[in-house]
């Protein structure tokens, strides 16, 4: 008769690095979204312009010269010359020209577009460079969207407390699929892990591999969530074909900047070998004062 053999099959490292993978992924996709939605913010931010009309007295050459000196303004992004030539052609392809032919019955001002960097972008201060623009014995008038920029700061607030929340849901379930799979882990060893209790080895000899081999864990599942990331924002839009959804995605990838992908791709790469550390010493540390008896 044969024996059978006893020999216990060494635990799969499977679920752990899918566990890893999932969190990061997740961590990742909400990275991005914040990112691009900050991206195309900013964007549409900066294409708001604070417009600045000349008096009728006021020469081509004043405004180059006021346009040079508010250039170097820290908040100045850009600034545009509109010319009375360059007005009246712009005005004609907005209008119709029944409107265009009572235009051209009167002198278009010279004017100034003035589009500041989006941090600056805030109604309480673009209404404080306006009334020190319009101080200027120059200028006539100074126009900007303040309703429109007061409802675009609004709700870039209210979409900031929803990101912080959001965060926190997405790290306690982070937490609790990390500590499932640091358990699974342990469970599968538990029989050797109190087997070395029993010939006195300590704690930290003990906790110490099991660290290791989830930080491991958490080294292979980086590349390969980090690898999804890329099919599903970069490559998957492409292979879908021409579409409304398709467009929307383009079009808020390309307001994703390179510099803030990699900061938020470092950040979750340290979160996930954090994480694994910290759970699996916390889990294993919980596991080595349970009794024997309540391990079957």
């Amino acid at each position: 008769m044969v024996e059978k053999s006893t020999k216990r099959r060494k635990p799969s490292a499977l679920p752990s690095i899918l566990s890893l993978t999932a969190v990061m992924l997740i961590l990742g996709l909400f990275g991005i979204t914040v990112i691009g939605f900050k991206g195309l913010g900013d964007y549409v931010i900066e294409n708001s312009s604070i417009d600045i009309y000349f008096n009728d007295s006021t020469t081509e050459a004043q405004v180059i010269e006021f346009q040079k000196d508010i250039q170097k303004k820290t908040w100045i992004k850009k600034t545009r010359y509109v010319s009375r030539e360059q007005g009246m052609k712009e005005m004609g392809d907005k209008y119709d020209p029944d409107f265009m032919n009572y235009v051209e019955t009167i002198t278009l001002p010279l004017s100034l577009e003035v589009y500041s960097k989006a941090e600056f972008a805030e109604p309480k201060f673009q209404n404080q460079v306006v009334l020190e623009l319009k101080k200027n014995p120059l200028i006539e008038d100074v126009v900007f969207q303040k309703n429109w920029l007061e409802t675009i700061s609004k709700n870039i607030q209210k979409m900031q407390i929803i990101y912080i929340i959001l965060t926190l849901i997405f790290i306690i379930i982070s937490v609790v699929l990390i500590q499932s799979a640091v358990r699974l882990g342990i469970f599968a060893n538990r029989h050797t892990i109190k087997s070395m209790q029993f010939v006195g080895a300590t704690n930290s000899f003990i906790i110490r591999p099991i660290i290791l081999n989830f930080v491991k864990y958490a080294l292979i599942a980086i590349p390969i969530a980090f690898g999804l990331l890329w099919l599903i924002i970069w490559q998957l839009p492409d292979l879908m074909g021409q579409g409304e959804f398709t467009m929307m995605i383009v079009e808020f990838r390309n307001h994703i900047q390179m510099q803030n992908l990699f900061i938020v791709s470092v950040s979750i790469a340290i979160f996930g070998v954090l994480l694994a550390t910290i759970c699996s010493w916390l889990s294993t540390r919980k596991f080595l004062r349970t009794k024997i008896e309540n391990l079957y």
